[in-house]
């Protein structure tokens, strides 16, 4: 899709967010490191065997980064997801078997696809920062009247709420840490609400930002049959934290290249 909006609809790379919500975030984050980085070993690869056609062969583009990734409630990995999700953030999948490292290893390790997104992340940051060039607009004019702008580019922006009954901040906390190589300023929601950014000389900018509240609290009032406020309502923090304005406050901050 990014292909044909890049070249055919002929929308620049610095005209383009990419925001991912829960699932969505895994997917973001493996976009951002295959235009990053196309030949990384931490994207799938089509297998040519599955189909002979050219439609099967992989897309051939230089590394290529955007106005800024968004991440909204994001997990780290699948394996670290199951041995903490909780379904309405009630019922444990795999939790009970956190007190048996080998047994939930012997489950998570036969998953297809672990969709490692922190490690994707982390790899996606290094990227930049070995390929500065990535990091500024080569774009002499953004602003339409003549004057020229450098756009910092390839931002990444997560943002989660301490009351996501579906996945929980702590997700984010690892990502920060796999990122930045357990540094001790990575953020923390332990006590509400948190930010941390970090702007480093050379390295594309990053910001965690974890709110204190995401969305309704669960009112087991509302029936079932009212399907969009009983999912809201059943999962706060988690379904509606992608209609609060911090999130629309990234999306702006991502196209203006600021902090």
């Amino acid at each position: 899709m990014l292909n044909w909006v890049m070249h055919t609809a002929k929308i620049p790379p610095e005209r383009i967010v990419i925001l991912g919500q829960s699932l969505g975030t895994a997917v973001s984050s493996a976009v951002a490191l295959n235009f990053a980085d196309p030949t990384s070993e931490l994207i799938p690869r089509v297998d040519a065997t599955v189909n002979s056609s050219s439609a099967s062969k992989p897309t051939q583009h230089p590394p290529t980064t955007f106005a800024g990734i968004i991440l909204v409630a994001p997990f780290s990995s699948l394996p670290s997801l199951m041995l903490t999700y909780r379904i309405g953030g009630l019922f444990p999948i795999l939790l009970p078997l956190r007190p048996f490292p080998w047994l939930a290893n012997a489950l998570t390790s036969r998953m297809t696809d672990t969709w490692p997104s922190a490690a994707r992340l982390a790899a996606y940051y290094q990227s930049l920062a070995a390929n500065q060039k990535l990091l500024i607009s080569k774009r002499d004019d953004l602003s339409g009247d003549g004057s020229s702008i450098a756009q910092h580019m390839g931002a990444l922006q997560v943002i989660h709420a301490t009351n996501d009954m579906d996945i929980s901040y702590h997700q984010t906390e690892i990502m920060c840490r796999t990122i930045l190589d357990d540094s001790p300023t990575c953020i923390n929601g332990s006590q509400g609400a948190a930010l941390l950014e970090v702007n480093e000389p050379g390295k594309p900018r990053l910001r965690f930002q974890i709110l204190e509240h995401g969305g309704e609290f669960w009112n087991p009032s509302i029936p079932f049959h009212n399907a969009q406020r009983a999912l809201t309502s059943r999962f706060p923090g988690h379904n509606r934290v992608i209609t609060y304005s911090p999130v629309s406050i990234a999306v702006a901050r991502a196209f203006e290249g600021k902090d």
